[in-house]
């Protein structure tokens, strides 16, 4: 099946339906409506439950970006009610990252731009990119230069720290990049959704390679654990799955009831959070076992989760 030749412009009225599961592998039509082009609001969810035991977060804020709203929610440390970021404009918000000094960096996917909300409570800045369609997943390296997958150009793109301008990242063959994430050495991951796949881009300027999985279907969301261990959202086939840093076999984690999983992050107790899409939830998996849903009303269909860098992973 050919890819379309144009990009389909953002619809303002009708409403669109969200994904509909076990569509052929092209499913990338429901999800880009819902999703990608900013489809119209959907009905509300319940208020989540914590099943009696509230996350605790562990002294960090968890950021969720509220797809449907056009918001994104920050939940205290230690729990308590949310409160939505001071971020204005926002269409269909989707990945975020946190920088050092706590400034968030917020994909605006239907205005294709990425805004910064300063953490000292500053003026919203925009990030200076030029001909973003439809950015999704952000990631930040150590010297401050901020990575974006520019989902509709079917490529990465890089805004350094310097000022000096955007630039591309060099890969091959991606279709539609989602979730990105960088490893302890500086190496880029991207999940190459269309093609069900994460390929690495090392940070010497080696070749790309294919991360080793097995049976993928339209990855989203990326994030490292602890020791390394690369987690990612297997939307297709309503999964999260865990690739061993040491090159062992591929593990699903134990969540249950997922679908379409979008966005990962960890807490400072190494807690792993799943945007879970489909459900207008986001759950929570202490590393002790269980699961929980983090006690958010209202959420529509969460995409992009951000908790500040310093944790210990999963």
């Amino acid at each position: 099946m050919s890819r379309p030749t144009t990009t389909p412009s953002i619809p303002s009225a009708p409403p669109v339906p969200k994904p509909v599961r076990r569509q052929p592998r092209w499913r990338l039509a429901a999800v880009a409506a819902a999703l990608l082009l900013c489809a119209a609001p959907v009905a509300s969810a319940a208020p989540g439950t914590a099943d009696g035991h509230p996350p605790a977060h562990d002294g960090a804020p968890l950021y969720i970006s509220d797809y449907a709203d056009n918001t994104v929610l920050r939940l205290p440390p230690g729990g308590g009610a949310p409160v939505t970021v001071a971020a204005s404009g926002l269409t269909r918000p989707t990945g975020m990252t946190l920088d050092a000094s706590g400034d968030l960096y917020i994909a605006d996917t239907g205005n294709n731009r990425v805004v910064v909300v300063p953490g000292d409570g500053g003026p919203q800045t925009v990030v200076p990119t030029t001909g973003l369609s439809r950015p999704i997943g952000l990631a930040l390296n150590a010297a401050g230069d901020l990575y974006i997958a520019d989902s509709f150009n079917d490529r990465v793109v890089k805004v350094p720290a310097d000022g000096s301008g955007q630039v591309t990242v060099p890969t091959s063959g991606l279709l539609h990049p989602d979730g990105l994430a960088l490893d302890r050495a500086g190496n880029l991951f991207v999940a190459d959704f269309v093609n069900d796949r994460v390929v690495k881009v090392p940070a010497d300027g080696g070749p790309q390679t294919t991360v080793p999985t097995t049976g993928l279907s339209q990855p989203t969301g990326l994030a490292f654990g602890r020791g390394g261990d690369l987690f990612v959202s297997d939307s297709g086939n309503d999964r999260v799955v865990r690739l061993p840093a040491g090159g062992g076999p591929q593990r699903t984690v134990p969540a249950t009831g997922l679908n379409s999983p979008y966005g990962l992050a960890f807490d400072p107790a190494g807690a792993l959070y799943i945007a879970d899409f489909n459900n207008d939830r986001v759950v929570q998996l202490p590393v002790r076992g269980g699961q929980r849903t983090v006690p958010v009303a209202g959420l529509r269909t969460p995409v992009g989760l951000a908790v500040p860098s310093e944790r210990e992973g999963y």
